[in-house]
């Protein structure tokens, strides 16, 4: 049986996000919204057609992005909260099967188990520090923050364990929450990734929406912390302010009262798929300069275009189960 491109190039970017992060200074992409390169295209898929550089043993894929335009379930989705089905993609008004979001179907427990932290200065090689540590890293496209090999924060799926990789930012938001009330869709001014990883290589991503609208709280203390730290220029990491300590609990809403859970994607390249995605209904309230602070060290826009939802539900949580790791 013949292997077409389409299915190489999938297989390829799947790889690539299983055994190592897209290069942050990789000039092939951009979130810019244009109908042309440099750019993710006015649909979002726009990066599938970008053609790919050889890799170290000298295997070059033609379109190693392919997944974020042939992939049926990506990510970011419009979340429909209507209670009743839409059919149009709110953004880009193409053809959409986005049924209402229902209770869920599944017993799994699901709990956040995170513990406190110290920064360092020890940048890229952070991932192979087995002791508990953090850096803050400026990746091109997004103000992050890559927790070291030994950190034991991790989200529980059932039974499954999902550590703490690393967590960052997107200004504005990329979900749409669509509800009666919003017939279009509310954007929030951010959103804030936290990403997991099993040690079989699949993901799960919490997301916590950023509200920065006037009368929200004070400056967020971490946020204020991460937004000082986080170098201006792309692709680099601290090279100072180490022995902070973070408590990534604490960007997480005290308010818990829904979680939307779906089968999603990466949002950015390669798009792969098979990313388990638990979006909390509370959003986490910040001083309206710091949303403009972090859309300012990019000075972009990082979101990806809501992606068509085809047919998936979304399904909800009423329980998300928030403790500290003692050890």
């Amino acid at each position: 049986m013949k292997t077409s491109w389409v299915e190489i190039a999938t297989l390829s970017a799947l790889v690539l996000v299983l055994t190592s992060p897209v290069s942050a200074s990789d000039p092939h992409w951009d979130h810019t919204i244009v109908s042309q390169e440099p750019g993710q295209g006015s649909d979002g898929t726009f990066w599938a057609t970008l053609k790919g550089d050889s890799t170290k043993n000298s295997a070059a894929f033609e379109f190693p992005f392919a997944e974020c335009a042939i992939g049926s379930h990506q990510t970011p989705i419009a979340l429909n909260l209507t209670g009743n089905a839409i059919s149009l993609n709110p953004i880009t008004q193409s053809n959409d099967k986005n049924p209402p979001a229902e209770p869920e179907r599944r017993a799994d427990s699901v709990a956040v188990r995170y513990a406190p932290s110290i920064s360092s200065t020890e940048g890229a090689a952070i991932g192979k520090d087995t002791g508990n540590a953090y850096v803050f890293r400026n990746t091109g496209h997004a103000v992050q923050v890559s927790f070291s090999k030994g950190y034991p924060g991790k989200l529980l799926i059932g039974k499954d364990v999902y550590p703490l990789v690393q967590f960052h930012f997107h200004t504005p938001s990329e979900h749409l929450v669509i509800k009666n009330q919003y017939p279009a869709g509310r954007q929030y001014d951010g959103e804030l990734h936290f990403v997991h990883q099993r040690e079989d290589g699949k993901l799960a991503v919490l997301g916590i929406f950023l509200d920065g609208s006037q009368g929200s709280s004070a400056e967020h203390p971490i946020l204020k912390k991460i937004i000082e730290h986080t170098p201006e220029e792309h692709d680099t990491y601290n090279t100072s302010g180490a022995g902070l300590p973070l408590d990534p609990t604490k960007l997480i809403p005290v308010e818990n009262e829904q979680v939307f859970t779906y089968a999603g994607s990466l949002t950015t390249p390669p798009c792969s798929e098979g990313v388990s995605w638990y979006v909390m209904s509370e959003p986490l309230k910040v001083a309206p300069s710091q949303i403009h602070q972090l859309h300012e060290i990019l000075k972009i826009d990082n979101n990806r275009i809501v992606q068509n939802t085809n047919a998936r539900t979304v399904e909800i949580r009423k329980d998300l189960h928030i403790t500290h790791d003692q050890n």
